[in-house]
């Protein structure tokens, strides 16, 4: 058995034949690099774009954009849109920071950072942990819009209803993960304004620029999100920031560099249920903005991917690389299991406490989104070319170290 896309919803497919008629989608949705970069000044009269290292990939992502994704009509819009919006970000900001100087000189709280691996429960955990009051997690809409944010609501609704149109893009998508402008979500979505993101290699076939992004220093985009942090406080605060991203778990060392105080919750799950969760979701991702998509030839070079990631963390924490006692390791099983148990025991080792009343919010939260509620992701190792025994045996040190139970 090998993965196959979802069917398309008949009116992408519709869209995309009228560029069948004109010669190619690149003709009716142009992706210069340097229009693009134009027309950001344009919309805004602002020019100043902060510094000149984001540049470097930016032109790496537009020129792997081009030469390898295939992208159809719809995609090239909505890459279209992201870039633009992204360019414009970076634009408000720098205008921004030198009207309000004193922003960048605000103080952070000492980040609590949720982390794993992508489907090992960090997104129902960081929703679960922004119940509390006393945290300040960055909602969607605000990350896409930080500046406009600031003046008020007005982009929210619009803000939400480019979240959800991912929905009608591909509904697959919705069993695997809700978007929404009102829900936290991940750090990516911060540093897509540095041009270093998982985000654009997640959402597009551009291997070069994947690859860029694994051998760049990422230090100046996690200062950028610093600064991006001490924006959005601008908004109100919380006693601590909560942060999210799976890519966190690839810049440990740059980001204890930059938040040296942070602590890191990091879930765990049986890498066979991660691994082939992630290569469908990402599979369907690409598959909303390109032609084409071949997971078969990447998928065991993604595996071992993986296993380089696990033994990496695995070394540096024991070496004292990386502080091991600002982690807090968290099963998977156990926070489906008991969430709010799970939550208590995570409270305490962040030496917080754990009142009824938030207790009480968490599980209401669970009752009014149960697992599953959306439909079933269905997926399997098998489909993507990977032999269980093979990758159990691949996998075991890290089961082993973290205490994590097979699912299958």
């Amino acid at each position: 058995m090998r993965w196959t896309p979802p069917e398309r919803p008949r009116w992408v497919t519709r869209m995309n034949a009228h560029a069948e008629l004109v010669g190619g989608a690149e003709h009716l949705v142009r992706l210069d690099a340097d229009e693009l970069v134009a027309e950001a000044k344009a919309s805004t009269g602002l020019d100043d774009f902060g510094g000149d290292e984001w540049r470097s990939h930016y032109a790496v992502f537009m020129s792997s954009l081009e030469r390898e994704s295939v992208l159809h009509l719809v995609g090239r819009l909505l890459v279209r849109h992201d870039v633009l919006r992204s360019l414009r970000n970076r634009l408000q900001l720098v205008d921004l920071w030198k009207r309000r100087s004193e922003i960048l000189t605000a103080a952070i709280a000492p980040p609590v950072v949720i982390t794993g691996t992508a489907r090992s429960g960090t997104s129902i955990l960081h929703e679960l942990m922004a119940c509390d009051p006393r945290s300040r997690a960055p909602a969607m809409w605000e990350m896409l819009h930080p500046v406009e944010a600031l003046e008020g609501d007005e982009p929210r609704a619009a803000a939400d209803l480019t979240q959800q149109f991912w929905h009608d893009l591909q509904p697959e998508y919705e069993t695997m993960h809700a978007n929404s402008g009102e829900l936290p979500n991940e750090c990516i979505f911060i540093v897509m304004n540095e041009f270093l993101s998982d985000q654009w290699g997640g959402c597009h076939v551009v291997p070069s620029y994947s690859a860029h992004v694994a051998s760049a220093d990422h230090h100046e985009a996690y200062r950028f999100h610093r600064q991006f942090l001490q924006t959005l406080q601008q908004r109100g605060t919380g006693d601590y920031w909560l942060l999210k991203g799976p890519s966190h778990l690839q810049q440990l060392k740059t980001l204890f560099d930059v938040y040296p105080d942070a602590r890191i919750v990091h879930t765990h799950r049986d890498p066979l249920k991660t691994l082939p969760s992630n290569l469908s979701l990402v599979g369907t991702l690409k598959w909303m903005r390109c032609e084409n998509v071949d997971l078969e030839a990447s998928c065991e070079e993604l595996a071992k991917g993986l296993e380089f990631l696990f033994r990496s963390e695995v070394d540096q924490r024991a070496a004292g690389e990386i502080p091991d006692d600002r982690f807090i390791d968290v099963s998977f099983s156990d926070l489906v299991g008991d969430p709010v148990a799970t939550l208590g025991g995570i409270y305490g080792q962040l030496g917080m406490s754990y009142p009824a009343e938030l207790q009480q919010r968490i599980e209401s939260y669970v009752r009014n989104k149960p697992r599953g509620s959306r439909g079933a992701h269905r997926y399997t190792l098998e489909e993507f070319g990977l032999d269980r025994s093979t990758e159990r045996e691949r996998f075991r040190f890290y089961q082993e170290r973290f205490g994590i139970p097979d699912e299958s």
